[in-house]
């Protein structure tokens, strides 16, 4: 009989097996306490173009996910890189889908983009902050699984992964790695221990965070804050406003909108797209070629900029199962997925989740992320056997053992009575 063992959180989750043929999806951890529940969106039929590295990716996932129709933070570079490691132990056909999704024509390819992002893409001193982060917390089973040695060392040496023997029957293994996550977020992503329900068939838990903060180059004065009102979708609301007026600056005017960026102290800059009056916002959306013309394409005019931005602040999270299956994996979630590449156990991915905090105010912005990629153990077909006949007609061995291997009773029988 199909049989499916539940993954419940954090980032690559590798349960252990039951024969089944047709996975069906592991229930979703419960949000982070700060969180607001938010509905899965529905993934818009839109095409895929063939994606060239990071920012093709990007483009394409933002296009899936943002659908301008409600409060929405996505990190992408927290699922690349959450995928990227996934993949590392992907073989044949999975690994050829992953790579394309990922925009890499080889592994070699995807471990250097994925090792200047590490690079490069970080910052800690008093005023600005970007961190990326990346563990693994593998099952101690006394033997009873092995994970590959090559994959290991990639891990480590390209991803920066750490590495963290542990039993997850034990409660203390959700408080560590709630605790874990929570650290690397720097407290903005704070995770319930009863949301990580770890069991014994739980074989690894892979988690990439992203943490930024920076200021504003010129920060808004707070006592020029103002409350007005903000149109949103279902009908007006009050909003406080940060406001400021910038001299001799570029601005860009596109077909159906306004992009303006305010430059950032150390991380670079974040950038603001307006539609024009009586444009939706959703119409601009809806395509990565849209996504990636509102970022690019229009004239720049240069012009005295006065800013209205209200703040704001708070949490977002998406399941990426849906999404990524059409965009081209969906093999990944399959019984023919092939992860030899990590671990002597079949493995299909089961879960796909991100959730993210932003907050934007007078100083500056700050934003977090996690992103999960949960695997479960598959079974393959079973192959066309020859019959052989087990009859136990002679002194025999036997062997009790617990689900971890470990051997409760050894014993043999030579003279088979049973005593009333």
């Amino acid at each position: 009989m199909k049989k499916l063992f539940c993954i419940l959180f954090a980032a690559l989750l590798l349960c252990a097996c039951a024969k089944h043929y047709e996975p069906s999806p592991a229930p979703l951890p419960e949000l982070s306490e700060t969180a607001e529940p938010q509905a899965v969106p529905e993934v818009p039929d839109v095409p895929v173009p063939e994606i060239t590295g990071y920012a093709g990716f990007a483009d394409v996932l933002a296009a899936k996910l943002l659908l301008g129709d409600k409060n929405s933070n996505l990190s992408p570079i927290s699922v690349y890189l959450a995928l990227a490691m996934t993949a590392e132990g992907a073989q044949g056909e999975t690994q050829t889908a992953m790579l394309k999704l990922l925009g890499c024509d080889s592994p070699e390819e995807l471990r250097a983009v994925c090792a200047n992002m590490l690079d490069t893409l970080s910052i800690d001193d008093e005023s600005s902050s970007l961190a990326l982060a990346n563990s693994i917390w593998m099952a101690d089973r006394n033997g009873g699984v092995r994970f590959s040695d090559a994959y290991l060392k990639a891990l480590g040496e390209i991803y920066r992964s750490e590495a963290n023997a542990v039993d997850f029957t034990q409660s203390g293994t959700a408080k560590r790695i709630a605790e874990w996550i929570t650290e690397h977020t720097r407290g903005k992503i704070r995770i319930s221990e009863d949301a990580m329900r770890f069991d014994a068939e739980t074989l690894a838990v892979l988690i990439n965070t992203i943490y930024l903060k920076d200021a504003w180059c010129d920060e808004f004065y707070e006592n020029a804050t103002v409350s007005d009102t903000f149109f949103a979708p279902d009908g007006e609301m009050t909003a406080a406003y940060m406001d400021r007026t910038d001299n001799s600056v570029s601005i860009v005017k596109g077909d159906g909108f306004l992009r303006y960026s305010l430059p950032l102290l150390r991380v670079g800059r974040m950038t603001f797209v307006l539609p024009d009056e009586g444009t939706e916002l959703s119409g601009l959306l809806g395509s990565p070629e849209k996504l990636h013309a509102l970022l690019s394409d229009g004239e720049a005019i240069r012009a005295d900029v006065h800013v209205k931005l209200p703040k704001f602040k708070f949490q977002s999270r998406f399941d990426l199962n849906d999404t990524l299956k059409a965009l081209g994996i969906g093999i990944a979630f399959t019984d023919s997925a092939d992860f030899s590449g990590m671990c002597d156990l079949p493995a299909y991915i089961s879960r796909v989740l991100q959730e993210s905090y932003i907050g934007v105010d007078e100083k500056g912005v700050e934003a977090a992320a996690y992103t999960m990629v949960a695997m479960n153990e598959s079974c393959a077909m079973p192959e066309e056997l020859p019959k052989i006949d087990f009859f136990l007609t002679r002194p025999f061995l036997y062997a009790i053992e617990s689900r971890d291997g470990t051997v409760l009773f050894l014993g043999t029988v030579t003279n088979p009575t049973f005593e009333s």
